[in-house]
């Protein structure tokens, strides 16, 4: 899965864990997590297809919302993210990436709880290309 490669790789990549070390989560953080941290969700996947089924190629958004006691801390992180994503061509783990970008950057207050805690959240959306298996419906 997509989302599970993503991890790894975000994971392996000394510069971005030099920020994070393993906060890094699918979906929500855990109660009071320390900052900074990375919550990633897949916000869709959109899978090619032909007259003779699935090609395997599919493109997937995967949304990461940063989150740090600063905007500097959060501008950091991103680039630091933007620097090893951004036109990578390769394997996350099992997954051939054909290519992936970052499509969208925000930085900004978490307006929810701002006035209360003060924490910076960015929004980033990576958009990637990738090859998954698939049943040949039709013998060859």
């Amino acid at each position: 899965m997509i989302e599970a490669d993503f991890y790894s790789y975000l994971t392996g990549e000394a510069t971005i864990t030099a920020h994070l070390g393993n906060r890094i989560y699918p979906d929500s953080s855990p109660q009071n997590a320390t900052l900074p941290l990375l919550v990633y969700e897949k916000q869709s996947v959109d899978r090619q297809m032909t007259l003779r089924g699935a090609t395997g190629v599919c493109t997937a958004r995967i949304t990461c919302d940063i989150f740090a006691a600063s905007r500097t801390i959060c501008e950091t992180i991103v680039e630091s993210i933007r620097l090893r994503v951004d036109g990578f061509q390769g394997n996350w783990n099992t997954t051939y990436i054909h290519q992936s970008r970052l499509d969208s950057e925000d930085v900004g207050w978490d307006l929810e709880s701002a006035k209360d805690t003060g924490i910076h959240r960015a929004t980033i959306d990576v958009v990637v290309s990738f090859t998954e298996p698939v049943t040949d419906f039709f013998g060859g």
